[in-house]
């Protein structure tokens, strides 16, 4: 396992953080190399071009981490669409195009197959209409347009199956009053999902 480099003292007693490769930040992330370059290019991940090489501090990458990650314009959607493979599988439901498209590719780089739903009531069409397959797991924010998380986790109770499934939340309306392992806070900290969306499989049925 790699480890994070020391930082190297100035000659007035402050230190400058080391620079580390882009080998070094994909095994720190625990994703591929092709993850990370493409970061830089289009979500903006701190880095710099030193020769012919890509350098990142650890401080500006975990920061980026616990922002959800950053995206440049242009970029197209992941297409909505479920499609539940041989091992876990997980539903990110929020109407926020940015952080739906960085969580499924940080999770899908984590080795999970995830697909992508704008609202409830498109998660929910999606779930209804999978011919039996389902999801692992969803993660689902709360205040969205058409039919907002509340509404959404009703209906999936009014159905034995679809309730069945257990449910990470993330929001960022402080005002609601939730706390616990099923709760995370946006800005989301893509460390900690990676940690609740283990935990969470780990203790499902």
């Amino acid at each position: 396992m790699w480890k994070a480099p020391t930082s190297l003292p100035f000659g007035d007693g402050h230190a400058a953080e080391a620079w580390v490769s882009i080998e070094q930040i994909a095994e720190y992330l625990g994703v591929r190399k092709d993850s990370v370059y493409r970061w830089i290019e289009n979500r903006g991940l701190p880095a710099q071009k030193i020769g012919k090489l890509w350098k990142l501090k650890l401080s500006e990458v975990d920061a980026w981490m616990r922002s959800g990650g950053r995206k440049r314009p242009g970029n197209e959607p992941l297409s909505p669409v479920l499609t539940v493979q041989p091992g876990p599988t997980i539903l990110v439901v929020d109407d926020d195009e940015v952080l739906r498209e960085t969580v499924g590719e940080y999770l899908s780089d984590q080795g999970y197959s995830v697909a992508h739903a704008a609202d409830g009531a498109e998660a929910l069409a999606m779930l209804r209409g999978a011919q039996g397959a389902r999801p692992s797991l969803i993660v689902l924010d709360l205040v969205m347009p058409v039919m907002d998380g509340w509404q959404f986790r009703d209906e999936l109770g009014r159905d034995p199956v679809l309730g069945a499934i257990p449910v990470l939340l993330i929001t960022a309306e402080r005002r609601i009053q939730l706390t616990g392992p099923d709760v995370l806070w946006k800005p989301l900290d893509l460390g900690l999902l990676r940690d609740a969306v283990r935990r969470h499989l780990r203790d499902a049925p």
